[in-house]
C-alpha cells in the first residue's frame, strides 16, 4: 500500500513538472463539431481551447470519396489562448493529425506572442491535407511550450 502511494506521488509529481515548463501534450478526438477544452496554464498565460474550422462538410467528402480522392481542403486549428501576466508571452503549437492505426497523417505547427491583458485571443495553425484524410481521421496530438523569452 506504502509503495503505491509513493508510485502515484511521484507520477503526480512529474505530471506537475511537465505542466511547471510551460510544455504540454494531449491527444484527443478529432473536435469535428464542438471545442476541445485545453486550459493548459503556466505563469499567467494559457491556451484555453481548440476550435477546427473549415471542416469538409458530408456532400464534400462524398465528392471527394466517389471523383477526386486526391481532394484537399484547408483546415485551421483556432487555439483560444490569453495572458493574465504583466509581460509577453510566446506559444509555439504542433497539431498532429493522426488515422486510426496511429500513423501521423498531416502535421503543422505554429509560434506567436501574445501581449500582457490579452485575455481572448487566437492562434490558427493551418494544414492543407486530403479531405479523405480530415474525414477518416480518428484523433489529433496537440503540443504547446508556453515560455516568457
Amino acid at each position: 500500500m506504502r509503495a503505491s502511494l509513493t508510485l502515484l506521488l511521484l507520477l503526480a509529481g512529474a505530471a506537475a513538472a511537465t505542466a511547471a515548463d510551460g510544455n504540454f501534450d494531449k491527444t484527443i478526438p478529432v473536435p469535428r463539431d464542438s471545442d476541445a477544452r485545453l486550459e493548459w496554464k503556466y505563469q499567467g498565460c494559457s491556451v484555453e481551447s481548440l476550435t477546427l474550422r473549415n471542416y469538409p462538410d458530408r456532400e464534400d467528402i462524398e465528392e471527394a470519396r466517389r471523383k477526386d480522392p486526391g481532394d484537399k481542403s484547408w483546415l485551421w486549428w483556432e487555439f483560444n489562448v490569453a495572458n493574465r501576466s504583466d509581460q509577453k508571452c510566446r506559444i509555439s503549437l504542433s497539431v498532429q493529425v493522426l488515422d486510426r492505426k496511429g500513423n501521423v497523417v498531416k502535421s503543422s505547427d505554429r509560434s506567436d506572442s501574445v501581449s500582457p491583458g490579452e485575455l481572448d485571443d487566437d492562434i490558427r495553425v493551418s494544414t492543407l491535407m486530403k479531405t479523405v484524410d480530415i474525414a477518416d481521421a480518428a484523433k489529433v496530438r496537440l503540443h504547446a511550450q508556453i515560455s516568457f523569452r
